[in-house]
């Protein structure tokens, strides 16, 4: 069953929104080196070499780099560049990476998105990601619970118990579910939100039932425990999809190759260019469409709605 968020939160192209706000951190870069100081053109890198790009993920789940490396690669070979990775530890530091001109391309969430432009970033979306086969950008929030918890049938009964939430900057993991809980009339406290910091660990928390029987994960994570009967779903929503951005300081000749080959790709554009891809992208990625900043105003509209539960959608 999907939920829609009410309170005048339109969906472009179809897309709606009741719950969930995929994370955002990661380490900051090399203290050695100042951000975007190396000028090649009428651009900045910001390592100060202008053969490298810096590359950031976000934690969102063990092995984020790994499962992102064919992406690090095509971008590669797309601009004849070295990309290095940001080592990230959590999802703030992305957003104070990209606000500090630490990063030059990211895979974030629209939450972070949203976060690191409140933080001063100057950063454009090159494309969002598609999780499914033909598909518009787009991914889902879903609601879990514990086959043990026989009285929980809607986001009503989460009310008065424990809630395993992702991370407090995480779109579908926290700030939609945050959205969706208040539209249902259910305010967590401080005390029932737990957090699991990845999405398919939050998935195995609800699983497990020790620390909490409900809670929310993307649906990558959460589908595969909902199939084996290890988790039940309760609702899931469709969420503007997660954006792969670049530094507006980068040169204009490098910001026109990422987008001619990022935006409106499939998986077959890397593997056009030689690159194999790896489990994790055969299964959830199937290319970048192509949004521009307005496809974010939704994050934007919702942080309004939630400002005073979520301290994340403060500016």
């Amino acid at each position: 069953m999907q939920s829609t968020l009410k309170r005048g939160l339109a969906i472009a192209a179809g897309l709606t929104l009741a719950f969930g706000l995929t994370a955002c951190a990661a380490d900051t870069a090399d203290s050695s080196t100042d951000g975007g100081t190396a000028d090649a053109g009428e651009g900045t890198f910001a390592s100060g070499d202008s053969d490298t790009l810096v590359f950031a993920v976000l934690p969102d789940h063990e092995g984020a780099d790994q499962d992102a490396q064919p992406i690090a690669d095509w971008i590669a070979e797309i601009t004849g560049k070295n990309v290095e990775f940001f080592q990230a530890t959590d999802y703030t530091a992305v957003v104070q990476g990209l606000a500090a001109d630490q990063i030059d391309i990211a895979q974030i969430s629209a939450f972070t998105y949203f976060q690191s432009q409140n933080a001063g970033a100057d950063i454009e979306p090159i494309g969002a990601q598609i999780t499914q086969e033909g598909a518009e950008p787009g991914y889902f929030s879903v609601a879990v619970k514990n086959p043990a918890a026989t009285d929980v049938t809607s986001l009503e009964d989460f009310a008065d118990q424990p809630v395993c939430f992702v991370n407090p900057t995480s779109t579908s993991g926290f700030a939609v579910p945050m959205g969706g809980l208040l539209e249902a009339g259910v305010t967590v406290s401080d005390d029932n939100r737990l957090f699991g910091e990845e999405h398919d660990l939050n998935a195995k928390k609800v699983a497990q039932g020790t620390d909490c029987q409900v809670g929310f994960a993307q649906d990558i994570d959460a589908d595969p425990l909902i199939e084996s009967g290890e988790l039940e779903e309760v609702t899931r929503v469709q969420v503007p999809a997660a954006p792969i951005v670049m530094q507006a300081a980068l040169p204009q000749d490098v910001k026109d190759q990422l987008t001619a080959a990022l935006a409106d790709s499939t998986q077959s554009d890397l593997t056009d260019a030689g690159i194999e891809l790896n489990e994790f992208l055969t299964d959830g990625w199937f290319g970048f469409g192509k949004v521009d900043d307005a496809y974010y105003d939704l994050i934007r509209t919702l942080c309004t709605e939630i400002a005073d539960e979520v301290e994340a959608c403060q500016a």
